[in-house]
């Protein structure tokens, strides 16, 4: 139940990992609820603590309903953060704080929430360069890397394309039922 840090370049197979990290403990029966996957690069300035905490409705400009948040929705189950280093400072000291007491506060709340996840986070970034530099919390990083696996790019994995592209042309032929080879 311990968050894992997946480090890699991208397409290196983080959010695959992460996907049967998720199926396994599922099957297993593990985990209840479902995983949740965000892109934390696609975040950003109030939105990305709107999306991630949630908001209370008349909390900003805009925010005419309340909104849950990623965070509450994977309670229970497993949340993916991928591009992890994508996110700002302020967003990385409130998921520090959900990560170790299990309760944040929606953006304009003031009654905490709750919420038990299991964490993954991906990055192809340098995370200990990043806090080197101030642009990543080291206490974070130190909270997330209990468990660290580095996935190496494809290009240094070339005993694996033969077989990636296999399973690819298998799923484009189950979807169009069109059959594509090479020779």
């Amino acid at each position: 139940d311990l968050p894992i840090l997946l480090s890699g370049p991208t397409g290196a197979g983080k959010s695959q990992l992460a996907r049967r990290v998720f199926e396994l403990k599922k099957s297993a029966g593990s985990i209840e609820a479902s995983m949740v996957e965000v892109n934390c690069a696609t975040l950003r300035g109030q939105m990305a603590m709107s999306a991630l905490f949630g908001h209370v409705k008349g909390a900003f400009t805009g925010a005419a309903s309340e909104r849950k948040g990623l965070l509450k929705e994977a309670d229970g189950g497993l949340l993916f953060l991928d591009e992890v280093a994508e996110l700002g400072l302020d967003e990385q000291a409130m998921l520090l704080r959900a990560l170790e007491l299990k309760t944040f506060l929606p953006v304009g709340s003031d009654t905490e929430q709750k919420s038990s996840f299991q964490l993954i986070c991906g990055s192809n970034e340098d995370l200990q360069k990043a806090c080197k530099e101030g642009r990543f919390r080291r206490d974070l990083l130190a909270r997330m890397n209990t468990w660290h696996f580095h996935l190496p790019g494809l290009k240094d994995r070339r005993e694996d394309i033969e077989p990636n592209l296999d399973y690819e042309l298998q799923n484009f032929s189950a979807k169009t039922g069109d059959l594509i080879r090479f020779n």
